[in-house]
């Protein structure tokens, strides 16, 4: 049976609330009044201007209320020094990009430092277990609200990314992007608070710089938080871009086991980079918004909207060079959604 996903060209208020409104309805069991609703979002790094708007959250979260008493605005912060490095500034540059105007908690998922985090048992080709960022783990229904666009690792980032990438701890984010280990780069200043702070005793000081050891280290990305000089790095080079999608894929079947999962899409304002960066430049016209109950059947819709709506040329792949349709392929294989999908017009 196809999964079903609901499109509108159109992004008023009216328009979202019908796509939403039609996604809502197909869920096998409605929202509870008490259950916890994680409003999976991207809160834009600095100087990013292409993230879902506030304002076309507000239909979503005016109709959320009538049903439900405990949802949330949320995200994990990232591994890459930025904004959204740590609790503090990721709620600063949230309210910096208007979503205080909801009137809604925003809730850093993973804590103060990306530390805080619970293991769930997935038992897939690469991993058993994810770990998934503590309060998107706590909630009883994830709702995904995204924002389709080019990613230079992924050709395209959507729901799947959304979900899978962005519920990762900082120690799930480090799986995802590699196989080995943080090292200590050029900044080193031997204060050996990296030392104190590692739960594996893997860092020492040697000649009074820190020195990671391999194998004693359990890849809890604590380190690279604490080191206040920037000199603990992650080794982006550690997996090639399909072995990333492939994890990302595994990670949002944790992020979303045991729960209620609704996805709603929107493609506009379609950049060749992703959210994490400031603007670059536009590649593609604005298309519409998707919505969905299954993350793998919404973003093939988005995707198929999108090559339709540019002479089915593959606008991702002409910029980035990368075949995004593999993660697709991969999440459907492990059992996160179908690829296979009726489209219905609101």
């Amino acid at each position: 049976m196809n999964a079903q996903v609901f499109f509108t060209p159109q992004f008023d208020y009216q328009a979202i609330h019908r796509v939403f409104e039609k996604a809502l309805a197909e869920l096998p069991v409605g929202i509870k009044i008490h259950e916890r609703v994680a409003i999976k979002v991207h809160f834009g790094e600095q100087g990013n201007t292409g993230f879902v708007s506030p304002e076309h959250i507000r239909p979503i979260i005016e109709r959320l209320k009538t049903i439900n008493q405990s949802y949330f605005l949320t995200d994990a912060n990232t591994l890459y020094r930025g904004m959204r490095y740590n609790a503090t500034d990721h709620r600063r540059i949230a309210l910096e990009h208007g979503f205080g105007i909801l009137d809604t908690p925003i809730v850093i998922a993973d804590g103060d430092f990306g530390e805080d985090e619970q293991l769930v048992e997935i038992n897939k080709d690469i991993f058993q277990k994810a770990k998934i960022a503590r309060a998107i783990a706590a909630a009883d229904v994830i709702l995904a609200v995204s924002h389709f666009k080019g990613h230079i690792m992924f050709g395209f980032g959507g729901a799947i990314k959304n979900i899978g990438m962005g519920s990762g701890s900082r120690a799930g984010k480090l799986e995802m992007h590699s196989k080995i280990r943080p090292w200590v780069g050029s900044g080193c200043t031997g204060c050996g608070a990296c030392v104190e702070n590692c739960a594996t005793t893997a860092i020492t000081l040697v000649n009074d710089l820190a020195i990671i050891n391999p194998a004693l280290c359990t890849g809890c990305a604590k380190c690279i938080a604490i080191c206040e000089f920037g000199a603990i790095d992650v080794p982006w080079g550690g997996a090639t871009g399909r072995e990333v999608m492939a994890r990302t894929a595994e990670y949002a079947c944790g992020a979303i086991k045991g729960k209620k999962c609704l996805c709603i899409t929107f493609i506009n304002k379609i950049t060749k980079d992703c959210d994490c960066l400031p603007d670059t430049r536009l590649i593609g016209n604005d298309v519409g918004i998707v919505a969905s109950i299954d993350p793998v059947a919404c973003d093939r819709a988005a995707y198929d909207l999108v090559l339709k709506n540019h002479n089915h040329i593959d606008i991702f792949r002409k910029v980035t060079g990368i075949d995004g349709t593999f993660l697709l392929d991969y999440a459907a294989r492990t059992g996160l959604g179908s690829q296979k999908y009726s489209l219905e017009i609101c």
